[in-house]
């Protein structure tokens, strides 16, 4: 069985031409997501964001679009390398992410030592970069900060919108939106 779960693996780019004519605004709102949605899982499923940071982080470089890796690390590959992807792109827009905070933070997830604010502050530093992407992802930005301080009610629901946005955006191959519908349940 685990040898047809892998042949199903949801991808969101299972081969770089699938970014092709997208805007570097939309790559930055699908980073955007995917950041929220592991700060989820290291907050109310630690060891599920472990096992996805180690895996993402055995080959830390964002040097190159994988394939074979998870989709957080080629999100962050194609921000991180304008000049090596920027041809794929609709526009010639770039973003300067703070690399060595992102990276702190997935070894830190990857070694359990997660740090729900310093996490926090580095999506407010992506927030501030990223100026177009939509309002309503600064508003769970906000309430993922505060997660010890949700009701159980309040959690699901910010799953849930999670969700929404990243299925209405053609998210639903994502790994990430794959692993909160198994936490929507567990809510």
């Amino acid at each position: 069985m685990e040898f047809i779960r892998e042949l199903n693996e949801s991808r969101l780019f299972k081969k770089l031409e699938y970014v092709s004519g997208r805007s570097m605004d939309a790559i930055a709102s699908k980073l955007f997501e995917h950041l929220l949605a592991l700060q989820i899982f290291a907050n109310e499923d630690r060891g599920t964001a472990m096992k996805y940071a180690k895996k993402m982080m055995e080959a830390s470089g964002f040097d190159g679009f994988r394939t074979s890796q998870l989709d957080l690390y080629n999100l962050i590959t194609l921000i991180l390398n304008p000049e090596k992807y920027g041809y794929l792109f609709a526009d010639d827009k770039t973003f300067v992410l703070p690399e060595l905070r992102l990276r702190r933070n997935l070894l830190a997830l990857r070694r359990g030592d997660f740090d729900n604010d310093d996490w926090s502050y580095m999506m407010l530093m992506l927030q501030r970069e990223f100026t177009n992407i939509p309002a309503y992802l600064y508003i769970l930005r906000r309430q993922i900060s505060y997660w010890d301080r949700l009701t159980k009610n309040q959690k699901s629901e910010v799953v849930q919108r999670l969700m929404y946005i990243m299925r209405t955006k053609g998210g639903m191959q994502s790994d990430l939106y794959m692993m909160l519908m198994g936490l929507q349940k567990r809510i």
